[in-house]
């Protein structure tokens, strides 16, 4: 007579399977949710990708079909988000694909998503950047990938958990790839114009008077005024637009210069940290054309 193991027989192995893929799944999750989460809004896309997550740590025969579907969608979105149609449009470098029904491709999608405008002459001559096509054809081989497994058929369908593993892995390896691609340009292009950046926050200082600054003395002389930290928010089809935050050098003069010659005013060394929006054109050579937008100096500091 042959013995039937009883559910709590099978329970006993299965759940400890199903625990153990779990953990497998689990670690891609900690290795790539946070640095795909860096380029994606709060709420819908955010959320999204956990959705993808979910269906990734759940062990059925429709598992990575679920992650690869929820993953291209996420894809999908973040591309339209970062490189709309108009924008593509006005760059420079845009020519409509005859192969395409709207003239717009993929591939200029995700050029535009870590480029914007940037020529592809200034990207790799004086940024130093030569794989962007790399990486865009890498991301466009994710997209067709998951495209294939969004169709079930009998090959795509229960594949194996070691299959499963090195899909997911190789698309999560990707799509960090292209998102650390858009940083590594800004990143380039902030040290490129740094020196343009501190030279048009000067400019802008002497130009104009600084209001805060003002209301603390009889009279001010800037001495020196600097960027610490720059991000650029967003790179445009024609401009891109910079955040900075830095330090003002001033004196505070109190008195007229004869007072001050008598020791009836007084000179005071200050310095107080800036925050500053910059529009910078894409003009030869880059960092020729900034434009500040605002600057606020922040003198809490000396009423306290």
């Amino acid at each position: 007579m042959a013995f039937a193991p009883s559910s709590l027989t099978l329970t006993n192995y299965i759940l400890p399977i199903n625990r153990a893929l779990g953990n497998i799944m689990e670690g891609l999750q900690s290795k790539y949710q946070i640095e795909i989460s860096k380029i994606l809004t709060d709420g819908f896309e955010k959320e999204l990708l956990n959705a993808a997550f979910t269906n990734l740590l759940v062990p059925n025969p429709l598992q990575f079909n679920n992650f690869g579907y929820a993953l291209r969608e996420l894809i999908r979105h973040v591309l339209h988000r970062l490189a709309p149609n108009d924008e593509i449009k006005a760059c420079a470098w845009f020519k409509p694909d005859p192969t395409s029904r709207n003239g717009f491709t993929r591939k200029q999608r995700i050029k535009y998503a870590i480029q914007g405008g940037l020529s592809d002459f200034y990207i790799k001559s004086k940024l130093g950047i030569d794989d962007v096509d790399e990486v865009s054809k890498e991301l466009l081989g994710i997209i067709d990938l998951l495209n294939s497994y969004t169709h079930i058929e009998l090959h795509t369908f229960d594949i194996s958990t070691s299959e499963v593993y090195r899909l997911a892995n190789e698309c999560l390896n990707t799509t960090v790839s292209f998102v650390d691609k858009i940083t590594e340009i800004r990143s380039n292009v902030i040290d490129a114009i740094v020196e343009d950046v501190d030279r048009s926050l000067v400019e802008k200082v002497l130009m104009e008077s600084v209001e805060e600054v003002m209301e603390l003395s009889t009279h001010q002389h800037i001495d020196d005024i600097y960027s610490e930290e720059s991000r650029v928010i967003k790179i445009g089809a024609s401009s891109l637009q910079l955040d900075v935050k830095g330090t003002v050098e001033c004196e505070l003069l109190y008195g007229s210069a004869s007072d001050r010659r008598r020791d009836d005013g007084a000179s005071i060394s200050e310095s107080f940290p800036i925050q500053a929006s910059l529009n910078v054109v894409f003009q030869a050579p880059l960092g020729s054309s900034i434009d500040v937008k605002s600057l606020n100096v922040d003198t809490s500091s000396w009423y306290e």
